[in-house]
């Protein structure tokens, strides 16, 4: 008994100012004269304004919540929206493939692009097969569009492809339209060159090159760029042709092997 004695002796305080303040309200409340009216009218002013700025802060609150849940749903939409799209474009290049390996009159062997390397002026293409899957050194490499390069290098899973565009690439190919020949390298610009095509020629802007089969690596006619541009020295033996390949080695992803049996060569 003692102790519940001191704590109301400790709280004899409070309890008395609380009977006051109760008492205080009933009477205000309870009272109609005009002051009593008014302070009772700033009191439901006051209160109801803090309810509405209470409100519009809960309001905030799950509105800023909402927020965060609808941005997240955005994000992942824009990336799913992004595999749809990119699973839609692989797609349709591997439709165009399978249609033109259906046309081909090669036997042609569908590879992936897993790797690239560009070191100056030499390129070079890692695909996902090797001589597991019967592929040699030599066999050509081309897409729907034309050649892309040969297979340099080839271990049990994987090949190195030289491409059209490395220093050191070379072909025999030819003018379709009249059949004049020549050989096709790299230029420094990005473009190809048909080298040692006589200042008498018949060509012209426009013109489709392919190769020309002379070779025993590269079967007769598989495109190989179109004619831009063309000058004929005046004390020259040979026509300055530059080609735009047919392939754009940098956006390639996949390809096709021509299975050959070329020339075992360097």
């Amino acid at each position: 008994m003692i102790r519940w004695e001191k704590y109301i002796h400790l709280a004899k305080d409070y309890l008395f100012l609380f009977l006051l303040l109760s008492l205080s309200t009933m009477l205000i409340f309870q009272n109609n004269s005009r002051q009593v009216v008014w302070l009772r009218a700033g009191a439901a002013e006051v209160i109801a304004r803090f309810e509405n700025v209470a409100s519009k802060i809960y309001q905030y609150r799950v509105l800023k919540q909402e927020n965060e849940i609808l941005r997240h749903r955005l994000a992942l939409l824009a990336f799913e929206n992004s595999l749809m799209k990119e699973a839609y474009l692989e797609n349709d290049r591997l439709r165009n493939l399978l249609g033109f390996k259906r046309k081909s009159k090669f036997d042609l062997v569908p590879v992936r692009i897993i790797s690239r390397s560009q070191q100056g002026f030499s390129s070079a293409l890692v695909i996902d097969m090797g001589s597991n899957d019967h592929l040699r050194k030599n066999m050509p490499v081309l897409t729907s569009d034309g050649l892309l390069g040969r297979i340099a290098a080839v271990s049990p899973n994987y090949a190195v492809v030289q491409t059209i565009n490395d220093i050191n690439f070379r072909v025999s190919a030819m003018i379709q339209r009249s059949r004049v020949q020549g050989v096709v390298s790299p230029l420094q610009n990005g473009r190809l060159a048909l080298n040692y095509v006589p200042v008498f020629s018949d060509v012209k802007v426009g013109d489709v090159v392919i190769t020309s089969g002379v070779s025993e690596i590269y079967p007769k006619g598989i495109e190989v760029g179109i004619v831009v541009r063309i000058e004929s020295p005046p004390s020259g033996l040979f026509k300055v042709i530059e080609l735009v390949p047919s392939v754009e080695v940098s956006k390639q992803e996949e390809a096709f092997v021509v299975r050959t049996k070329p020339a075992d060569r360097s």
